[in-house]
């Protein structure tokens, strides 16, 4: 990775820390439900719009409206896999879903268990 790179990822994790109280109520306006909180975490550019609404509790036509209103928020990219396009998730949102990492497969793969509140 370049220096130059390097800078702007340092930058970027500045100004989200100081603005996570602004990035938090942003997101709060769109993700309401716990549903939806554990479709915003598992939001990673890797899982489908269907392994989203699967883990999250979500049909797949309440996701699928629910990516669109993200895309149209300019908060997600609308590409497949879809993507955070702010990669933040608060603090007290993380309860919701817990990733575990499986090492004895091959390679490391992320098995998600979402918890039920």
């Amino acid at each position: 990775m370049s220096d130059e790179l390097n800078e702007l990822r340092k930058i970027l994790k500045i100004l989200t820390l100081v603005n996570a109280s602004v990035l938090e109520k942003e997101l709060e306006k769109y993700v309401t439900t716990p549903e939806r909180k554990k479709a915003w975490i598992l939001i990673d550019g890797n899982r489908t719009t269907e392994q989203i609404g699967q883990l999250a509790g979500m049909k797949l036509r309440t996701i699928q409206e629910f990516l669109k209103i993200l895309t149209d928020s300019n908060l997600i990219e609308s590409s497949r896999p879809p993507k955070r396009i702010i990669d933040y998730v608060p603090a007290s949102w993380l309860n919701l879903v817990q990733i575990e990492i499986d090492e004895k497969k091959q390679g490391v793969t992320k098995d998600v268990k979402t918890t039920a509140n």
